[in-house]
């Protein structure tokens, strides 16, 4: 449950700070806050069952990598080998820094069981 979280937390970051760059309108800036104050709940809801070191490398990282391909992929902002390198360097960092943790699935598991107790009740 944790990981996911910390996934899904890192997916929004990619909108919110895309967001920060390319809105022109109220609209645009009131999707940013939203976007920010759900991955940073994510990311607070992960940390209860993840290392806090771990998980913001990971959180972080999946914006950075995130951010850097839409501005290349959708915004086509020019690229050079070096900053591939970087990024796939990222990459290796942060799936290896999610293969060491100390979390199991089987916390993830009883985390599980654990909401679905409270929200039997």
């Amino acid at each position: 449950m944790g990981w996911l979280l910390i996934l899904l937390g890192g997916i929004v970051e990619i909108l919110w700070v895309s967001g920060l760059k390319h809105s022109v309108s109220f609209v645009g800036y009131f999707f940013t806050i939203v976007g920010i104050l759900i991955s940073f709940t994510c990311m607070i809801l992960a940390i209860k069952r993840i290392e806090v070191s771990i998980a913001y490398a990971v959180f972080v990282g999946i914006g950075a990598i995130g951010v850097v391909l839409s501005e290349i992929f959708i915004f086509g902002a020019s690229v050079s080998m070096l900053q591939l390198v970087l990024i796939a360097l990222l990459l290796i960092g942060v799936v290896g820094l999610k293969l060491v943790s100390k979390e199991s699935d089987a916390q993830d598991s009883k985390a599980i069981d654990e909401i679905a107790e409270v929200n039997l009740k």
